[in-house]
């Protein structure tokens, strides 16, 4: 590759990322602030997690009961986190799956 055409081909993308720099941080924008919503959500999820787990230990006296306490508060969280995915999942499956062929006779 020629210098020359090496200078159109960095002019050409220098002009093309100010064309679309909106778009490109906009994009990381929006990763960026993703990340930092499921890491705060994570952290809340895991703190009511942990005090569910300190309280039913602390009132009741077994950590047996505290740590299976603390499992369905995490299943329970965890559903309330990630409900928009698994409402999109199981759509998926109810359109994609194969149904079952009934044999009569």
């Amino acid at each position: 590759m020629s210098n020359r055409s090496f200078g159109w081909l960095l002019v050409l993308s220098i002009v093309g990322l100010l064309f679309f720099a909106e778009e490109i941080f906009s994009v990381f924008g929006m990763a960026i602030g993703s990340v930092i919503e499921i890491s705060v959500s994570l952290l809340v999820s895991l703190f009511f997690v942990g005090l569910v787990f300190f309280i039913v230990a602390t009132v009741f006296g077994s950590a047996l009961l505290g740590i299976g306490a603390a499992l369905v508060a995490l299943l329970l969280s965890g559903i309330g986190l990630f409900w928009p995915l698994i409402l999109c999942v199981l759509v998926l499956y109810f359109i994609f799956r194969k149904p079952k062929v009934s044999r009569t006779g």
